[in-house]
């Protein structure tokens, strides 16, 4: 993909280990922070030099129409809600030209639930759609061009 070549934003699909789930229309958290920190010298070469520290990477947040999936929702039910292990997932975001064909990927890795957020519903908002979000929590990011 040449660097001057326009990309819509809104042709994207999420995978996620196993999961089934309808397309979603927005999402967030594409992000990758890198603490850095500066310590200051004295001497002959007084100044400050520059340090990297840990990386974080804020939650991904998804949202969708609400169907009748219920995959993602009993995932966060049984990964928060239940007695049970926590169960991990990998997943991607894909971003796709307007054939579908796939531009670029983001992985995320060790992933689980960690906010559902189900429909505001409103009657005066009737000709909007009902969206429901989930937030995932994961351990990286890793931009992969294909």
């Amino acid at each position: 993909m040449a660097d001057d070549t326009r990309v819509s934003p809104y042709l994207f699909s999420v995978e996620i280990d196993g999961i089934q789930t309808a397309r979603f229309q927005k999402c967030e958290g594409l992000e990758a922070r890198t603490a850095v920190y500066e310590i200051e010298e004295g001497g002959l070469a007084a100044g400050s030099r520059k340090f990297y520290g840990s990386t974080r990477y804020p939650n991904l947040v998804l949202e969708k129409g609400v169907t009748d999936n219920e995959e993602l929702f009993t995932w966060y039910r049984q990964t928060v809600l239940e007695d049970k292990k926590v169960e991990r997932k990998n997943g991607s975001v894909i971003l796709k030209d307007a054939q579908g064909a796939e531009l670029k990927r983001w992985n995320f890795f060790r992933a689980f639930p960690c906010r559902w957020v189900g429909p505001r519903l409103e009657g005066a908002r009737a000709a909007d759609f009902a969206l429901e979000r989930i937030e995932i929590a994961h351990e990286g990011l890793v931009a992969d061009a294909t």
